[in-house]
């Protein structure tokens, strides 16, 4: 229900006394149509408490617009639609296999730093993973683009990797579909404002970095219950 704007430059993040001020037709109306369909009847008194209801929602507890900057690009987003379709059938085959054999699933959780600094891009990329089945959004970041997956069955080498690579494949491939030319040059040559920070420049411990001491439960050493891993949040096996 994010209001979602368009613009020709980048702006600086709303404050909450900013946020007030400003209508969000499209949050009001999604909120108005879910208070009719709790009615089941739609009449004139329904429709004007829904959209009430909405306004009141929307300016007591407003959520930052997303500004959007790119274009629409019909044969990237086809591109896009069939290659989730593939990662789709391909994951589902493995949970399958999983299901019925007998061998216990290693699982993970993983940090990805995304490349694009748009919480239009960052919801879009979080919703294509965790719709696959095996891979699970369990948390996102949106004042550094970084998104937390719990991964099933990492047994094999390289899994961890290839599941980061691919997330960023999905990210790039978000981008070149609806991003604007700048946009996608900055993600394909790395120009600060686009690409992630240098991680080794980025605070790594909870005192230094607001972020991470706002997720407890992420620390380095991961365990899932019953699962024999032990995965730190760069992918790597600690003794």
């Amino acid at each position: 229900m994010t209001d979602v704007r368009m613009a020709t430059a980048a702006h600086e993040p709303e404050s909450p006394r900013r946020r007030r001020r400003v209508l969000q037709p499209r949050a009001v109306a999604t909120i108005a149509l879910a208070w009719v369909l709790l009615w089941d009847r739609v009449t004139w008194g329904n429709v004007v408490n829904g959209v009430l209801v909405g306004l009141l929602v929307t300016y007591a507890f407003p959520l930052p617009s997303i500004e959007f900057q790119g274009r629409l690009r019909p044969h990237r987003v086809l591109l896009l639609i069939a290659h989730f379709l593939v990662d789709l059938v391909g994951a589902s085959w493995q949970v399958i296999r999983l299901a019925f054999g007998r061998r216990s699933p290693r699982n993970a959780v993983i940090e990805v730093q995304l490349r694009s600094r748009s919480d239009f891009y960052l919801t879009l990329t979080a919703e294509l993973v965790a719709l696959v089945p095996g891979s699970v959004v369990i948390d996102a970041r949106r004042s550094t683009s970084v998104l937390y997956l719990h991964l099933l069955d990492v047994e094999r080498e390289g899994a961890i990797e290839a599941q980061r690579a691919h997330v960023l494949a999905v990210e790039r491939r978000v981008v070149r579909a609806l991003g604007s030319r700048e946009e996608i040059a900055a993600l394909e040559t790395g120009r600060p404002g686009a690409a992630a920070p240098d991680p080794a420049s980025a605070p790594r411990d909870a005192g230094d970095h607001p972020d991470r001491a706002e997720a407890p439960g992420l620390d380095d050493t991961v365990e899932a219950p019953g699962v024999d891993d032990t995965i730190d949040r760069d992918g790597e096996e600690r003794p």
